[in-house]
């Protein structure tokens, strides 16, 4: 994942919060699948957070990283419960929508761009730990974290379990992905706005286990606190 992938996804951020509020962006699958999403999401305040999004909130301690944190909607919620949070994004637009908005700590960066400092919470929410690709990514993640996080620190995150669809184009999605020998929770997607496509990129839908077990490999424990109909679920990693 890129700046240049989430270009499209930046530029309609920031119709939206100058006043567009009809503006939709497109996810393309490669597939072909397409899919509409609505800007309103990204905006979300407090009182329209999911339970998992609600708890997670509930259970930071001390310091807080929030990584891919869009437009802020967790960092501001944070902040105002007195919490010392830095923002990170990877969108520009995403990040001046931020310091607009009111989040005091921004950076454009990514996790890895991290030296030197260290949190007693990491929360990845919206499902943002989709930026790790694939299982590696997700073991390379883990295992820097080690670094950022303070002793008796935790890592907040929420994903998705495909296995739990119902849809077939879903599942042949799957299967698809299983023949190629990967893993079926790798999604490879690019964006379009006002006729825009960013780059492509992938990202990752791990299930509960498959996530406990990664956790379990690079020394960690890993709960899930939460789980929804649909197979999302919200995990603490410590």
């Amino acid at each position: 994942m890129s700046q240049k992938s989430m270009e499209p996804y930046g530029l309609a951020l920031k119709d939206f919060y100058d006043g567009c509020k009809n503006v939709k962006i497109v996810f393309h699958r490669d597939d072909g699948l397409k899919e509409e999403a609505p800007l309103s999401f990204y905006f979300r305040s407090e009182n329209n957070f999911t339970l998992i999004g609600k708890q997670a909130d509930k259970l930071c301690q001390g310091r807080v990283l929030d990584i891919g944190a869009g437009v802020g909607p967790h960092s501001l919620t944070l902040q105002k419960y007195g919490f010392d949070v830095l923002a990170i994004d990877i969108s520009p637009h995403a990040c001046e929508i931020m310091k607009k908005r009111g989040v005091l700590n921004v950076m454009c960066a990514t996790v890895y761009d991290l030296k030197d400092v260290t949190f007693d919470t990491i929360i990845l929410m919206g499902r943002s730990i989709g930026f790790v690709e694939d299982l590696c990514g997700l073991k390379k993640f883990l295992n820097y974290c080690k670094d950022l996080l303070n002793s008796g620190g935790i890592l907040l995150l929420d994903s998705i379990d495909v296995q739990q669809t119902t849809n077939e184009i879903h599942l042949a999605y799957q299967k698809e992905n299983l023949k190629l020998g990967c893993y079926i929770g790798e999604i490879r997607l690019q964006i379009e706005y006002k006729g825009q496509l960013g780059e492509k990129f992938q990202i990752l839908h791990v299930d509960p286990l498959t996530l406990t077990n990664s956790a379990n490999e690079m020394g960690w424990s890993c709960d899930i606190l939460l789980r929804e109909k649909n197979g999302g679920y919200l995990a603490k990693i410590c």
